[in-house]
């Protein structure tokens, strides 16, 4: 059965991109999805520390002079479960490192779609109609994200009371920032107990502002331009 989240991410998808290059040539997909989709800066093994890794189409990161990317802030000791690139688009989902894609209590999620339609605020709009859906409660608040010079961005945190068919609540942190030709999405996701209403689940103000602060640590950058951090 697929999951809650890869529910959000494929309707979302559908609703965010135009034809690509990518959708026409799905080998060149797979071999992306399997080798440089994600290319780490610094490694996440075992007891790493904190670091980034980049997040890119695979035109861009085929090019001989790279391109636009995300420079995606990780924390210590969190490892990838589920890695892919289809139809315009790539994620990487992370946890802790002693929870797995089954078990899991808090998840990172990193997402690029390509050749987007969509601004992050359309992104965001369409994922709280999404979440009126799939969950027995769901309410969104928007947030204060970090702005970039050229790219636009928005954050929210959505509560979604009980998944349909689930046995447990979720509350997810997004941050969505728009590049030139791509779209990225920054997620925080905690599972919790069913809830019928926001009073009724205890998140402390201080988690939220401190993974507010988490997402907001990655930034979009154009390596033609020299604007990424070495």
């Amino acid at each position: 059965m697929m999951t809650f989240e890869k529910r959000l991410f494929s309707f979302l998808v559908r609703h965010s991109t135009r034809s690509s290059l990518t959708q026409r040539h799905p080998a060149l997909a797979t071999l992306f999805a399997v080798s440089a989709i994600l290319m780490p800066i610094q490694g996440l093994a075992q007891g790493s520390p904190a670091g980034f890794r980049i997040l890119a189409t695979p035109q861009v990161l085929a090019h001989p002079e790279g391109g636009e990317l995300l420079q995606a802030y990780v924390p210590a000791n969190w490892h990838s479960v589920y890695r892919e690139w289809l139809n315009n688009r790539g994620v990487d989902e992370l946890v802790p490192q002693e929870q797995n894609l089954i078990n899991w209590k808090q998840m990172l999620a990193f997402q690029v779609i390509d050749n987007p339609v969509l601004l992050p605020q359309h992104y965001l709009n369409d994922l709280k109609s999404t979440l009126s859906k799939e969950c027995r409660f769901s309410y969104s608040q928007p947030l204060q994200t970090v702005t970039q010079p050229r790219y636009e961005s928005a954050m929210i945190i959505s509560w979604c009371g009980q998944v349909l068919d689930a046995a447990w609540g979720e509350i997810i942190l997004t941050r969505v920032i728009r590049g030139e030709s791509a779209l990225y999405t920054l997620s925080k996701s905690w599972r919790t107990i069913p809830f019928s209403s926001v009073n009724e689940i205890g998140l402390p103000n201080a988690e939220i502002q401190h993974w507010q602060a988490t997402l907001n640590r990655s930034n979009v950058c154009n390596m033609r331009d020299q604007t990424c951090a070495q």
